[in-house]
């Protein structure tokens, strides 16, 4: 299969599409990632995130896009792109190969080769009317069950893209540069995730050196179906928690423990690492809670008390929704369009109590925590949380 400026120069761009309609500006937007300017790099980098993986959803156009880019990480850097943040600028190909783990995962869906090749069905003849449309700006065929069918294709064709992808990544497993190392790890687990392909990272492995080298390797380990309960007694918080992490391990009791122990300093827990692991979406406390509270029940709210406690006490208006969101909806389950009613129980007004506990998360509304209380029923600001458990 194809990649790099060979995909770039055969692909018919103006035949597929991205975000924002037909993708005939691809060749001219993507050719700047061959440059060295920082400018170009970071224009070309926000297209790709833009256009072809716009809020992580997949469009036809994204497979070529994904099949160049991987055609360039064995290109020396010679230009980086301008943070997003005040931080040191990455090596491009650190940010390509982001790109390739993300356009992974979106792609990585729980159906079988067969589902995915039924959901993609499609006459020729209608494919090229929904193309034509396209490019026509018809905006009606963006609402058209054709599209659904086509972004079907896309998985498909990603999914038959991966051992192309995993062999552009393996040489880079191990490069000396230990930001590459850890970021082609990412890639592989994704890429092998993607195509249900073996995830071979021993090389990455013996040349680790550090915990954030370290606990990318358990937490890819772990997205790849590996089972990691042997890291859950590491002498390392950090990668004990990386491993408690792997989906194999939801239903371990003692995975379970770990995440709740890292719980009990969320601050320190955000200053593990460095460099953080793509996999921890923002701070770290966010990743831990939202998948403990995934893996508990209902019954299980009074015993994880203490964690939420700690979650209300740091968290402020702008976190509060990621910082006590899972567990208030644990502590308050509710069915789609039921009414909340009733008087809260004693563990419903502690969880409650320890939101009024902290005046920074009233300071300001923000829509995204008042949203999530309106969601479960409660009241969205503190005089009615107040008047609901009687203080």
């Amino acid at each position: 299969m194809q990649t790099g400026l060979d995909v770039l120069h055969t692909t018919d761009w103006d035949r597929t599409f991205h975000a924002y309609g037909a993708s005939g500006d691809a060749p001219g937007r993507l050719s700047g990632l061959l440059t060295d300017d920082p400018d170009t790099l970071t224009r070309s980098l926000g297209y790709l995130y833009s256009a072809m993986l716009h809020q992580g959803s997949l469009f036809p156009a994204t497979v070529p896009t994904v099949l160049f880019v991987a055609g360039l990480l064995d290109r020396p850097d010679r230009g980086r792109p301008y943070p997003d943040t005040g931080a040191s600028p990455e090596p491009l190909r650190a940010a390509l190969l982001g790109f390739v783990r993300d356009a992974a995962e979106s792609a990585t869906i729980d159906a079988t080769d067969t589902e995915v090749a039924e959901r993609a069905r499609l006459e020729p003849a209608e494919r090229e009317r929904a193309i034509d449309a396209i490019r026509a700006e018809d905006e009606q065929v963006w609402e058209e069950p054709v599209l659904e069918a086509l972004t079907w294709q896309a998985v498909a064709d990603l999914r038959a893209a991966a051992p192309a992808l995993r062999d552009a990544v393996q040489p880079l497993l191990t490069c000396p540069d230990a930001l590459l190392r850890s970021r082609a790890v990412e890639a592989a687990a994704a890429v092998a995730a993607l195509g249900g392909l073996d995830l071979d990272l021993s090389g990455a492995a013996d040349m680790a050196e550090t915990r954030d080298e370290a606990a990318v390797i358990v937490l890819a380990k772990g997205e790849a179906g590996g089972d990691t309960a042997e890291f859950l007694t590491h002498a390392d918080p950090a990668i004990r928690a990386c491993a408690a992490l792997a989906p194999a391990l939801r239903d371990d009791a003692e995975a379970t423990r770990v995440l709740v122990e890292a719980l009990e300093d969320p601050r320190a827990a955000d200053q593990w690492f460095g460099s953080r692991p793509a996999a921890f979406g923002g701070h770290v406390r966010f990743t831990l809670v939202r998948t403990l509270a995934e893996r508990a029940r209902p019954e299980d709210a009074e015993r994880l008390l203490p964690v939420h406690r700690r979650m209300a006490a740091l968290s402020s208006a702008y976190t509060a929704e990621r910082d006590c969101g899972p567990l208030l909806e644990l502590a308050f389950p509710r069915t789609p369009g039921a009414d909340a009613g009733g008087e809260p129980t004693g563990v419903q007004r502690a969880y409650l109590r320890a939101l009024l506990d902290n005046d920074d998360l009233w300071a300001e509304t923000v829509a995204d925590f008042s949203v999530h209380l309106k969601g479960l029923g409660l009241p969205t600001d503190r005089e009615g949380v107040r008047l609901l458990i009687g203080d």
